[in-house]
């Protein structure tokens, strides 16, 4: 008996070493890929199988220097992320088959051409990638909307990278260009959320450096070296403002910079410094009053005596730039805001008396519902003139569905829920 257990137990060690050889695994996997082609309906097991062997083999050294092996891998993963593109153009909401199937698709794509010792090798690759950058681009949305963010950022890390590839080696491509630096941005985002915070500052590092960075990536990176590199968190902030200096969240990051500073003077005199110069100058007046709109919110359940100090002073730099352009959409929207968040401070107020049903209690909620519905209305002719403005600004919209909501106007807000969702579409 232990002669046939001996016998079987090397048979069987036989059968697992003679499965085990990486290199005919791959050219199985790639024949494989092939026969799944003739008949996708019918084979699919073939290409699972193929996904089998392209995991287990790619970390062999034989294969690793091989650019056939990297073509059949990138072919490989190519056809999934094709598959799941072509799923979920049916099915918004299907099932994901392989996250990680965009970036070994470009990984291998890219690997077949750096070792291609033959121009057709180098051919092959570049031509399979230019025909699944789009799809590649595509999954990084899927995969983002998912939550798969480190995933995502390799779709999207894929499709930036790979378009210099295809320019590196003049291959044509129908991927749009003005996406290329999109699919860099958002592959930080991604990473960010992601938590690899390393991936997320080499890529927005880059995009400052490109000279190709939006608002959020400078205020994404003050926000991560503000504890951990204060020297260079101060550094991206200077920067952005000078490269954006009518962005409402870079100038909120320079005033908290400045508050935390103490320096808030600073800034306004500078500003005001600047309106000498330029008194024409509509974005210096719309700032010196988001300065003091910021002010007004940070300082209204500490200081209402400040507060409203601070409301007045953004209130009349607002109205100045106003009469400089009527048709400015930042001064009209600011002056509807300024309204509507005082009527949304009244409302926390009037929360605090709803527990007092004495007579006294029930005056004062009257009162502050009447000061509160009032202030509502002022704002009203501000985010309806700033509509017509910009018929497409998501935030007023809303201000507006709000405001009618609190008058008991459902038929608007019926008409301003459908202008949301309409917007939300496009």
């Amino acid at each position: 008996m232990k002669k046939v257990l001996f016998l079987c137990f090397f048979a069987c060690l036989g059968i697992a070493l003679q499965a085990q050889d990486p290199v005919k695994d791959m050219k199985k996997a790639a024949r494989l890929l092939g026969t799944y082609n003739l008949d996708p309906t019918l084979s699919a097991d073939k290409l699972s199988e193929a996904v089998t062997l392209a995991n287990s083999s790619i970390n062999d050294p034989l294969v690793q220097a091989d650019p056939l092996a990297w073509q059949a891998y990138g072919d490989i993963f190519m056809t999934i992320v094709n598959n799941d593109v072509a799923r979920i153009y049916i099915d918004a909401k299907a099932t994901i088959s392989d996250p990680t199937a965009p970036g070994k698709a470009f990984t291998g794509f890219k690997k077949a051409a750096e070792l291609a010792d033959k121009s057709y090798q180098t051919k092959d690759a570049m031509e399979g990638l230019s025909g699944g950058l789009q799809n590649i681009y595509y999954m990084g949305s899927a995969l983002y909307q998912t939550g798969e963010y480190k995933a995502a950022y390799e779709a999207f890390k894929a499709t930036y990278d790979g378009f210099k590839l295809l320019k590196k080696n003049s291959e044509p491509t129908t991927f749009d260009p003005e996406e290329v630096n999109k699919a860099l941005y958002y592959s930080g985002l991604c990473a960010q959320q992601a938590g690899m915070m390393t991936e997320a500052k080499t890529v927005y590092a880059q995009l400052v450096e490109e000279g190709i960075a939006e608002p959020g990536v400078y205020e994404a990176l003050i926000k991560i070296y503000e504890k951990e590199d204060p020297a260079l968190s101060e550094k991206y902030l200077m920067a952005g403002r000078e490269k954006y200096p009518d962005d409402t969240a870079l100038l909120y990051a320079e005033i908290n910079y400045l508050l935390a500073k103490g320096e808030l003077e600073t800034l306004v005199s500078k500003l005001e410094k600047a309106l000498t110069l330029e008194p024409n100058n509509i974005s210096i007046y719309i700032t010196l009053g988001q300065i003091y709109d910021k002010l007004y919110q940070d300082k209204l359940t500490t200081d209402p005596v400040a507060a409203e100090e601070n409301f007045n002073k953004a209130m009349s730099y607002y109205q100045q730039a106003l009469v400089k352009d009527p048709k400015s959409f930042d001064a009209t929207y600011s002056i509807g805001a300024l309204w509507y968040n005082k009527a949304a401070g009244y409302s926390v107020e009037l929360n605090a008396f709803a527990s007092d049903v004495t007579p006294a209690g029930n005056k004062k909620w009257d009162a502050k519902k009447a000061q509160m519905d009032e202030t509502f209305v002022k704002a009203l002719p501000f985010f309806l003139q700033a509509e017509v403005l910009n018929p497409k600004d998501m935030n007023t919209l809303v201000a507006l569905k709000e405001i009618y909501a609190r008058q008991d106007k459902f038929d608007l807000v019926q008409t301003y829920k459908q202008k949301i969702e309409a917007l939300g579409s496009q």
